[in-house]
């Protein structure tokens, strides 16, 4: 059995009204490592979104949060490309 792959077709962080984007994830990381990852940005998101919510001064968490956020978000989208991708090719 072949271990899945990225494609590397997802890419986030819009930088302006044009929809462009400045970050995408590198194509040929293992799936398995990739939801890894996913789930620690994940992780680290939720407790800075806690933060944000419990803080005075918790609209230092918020982007931070939301770029963390983004970074799992595309990870997972690539590992679903890559899944779908490799069940097409059967």
């Amino acid at each position: 059995m072949t271990t899945s792959i990225t494609p590397g077709n997802t890419s986030f962080s819009r930088v302006n009204a044009t929809d462009l984007k400045l970050f995408r994830v590198n194509a040929g990381v293992p799936v398995d490592e990739a939801l890894e990852m996913a789930s620690l940005l994940q992780h680290y998101a939720n407790e800075l979104t806690l933060d944000a919510a419990m803080s005075d001064k918790g609209e230092r968490f918020s982007w931070p949060a939301l770029y963390l956020g983004e970074m799992a978000k595309a990870l997972i989208d690539d590992v679903g490309d890559a899944l779908f991708l490799s069940r097409a090719d059967t």
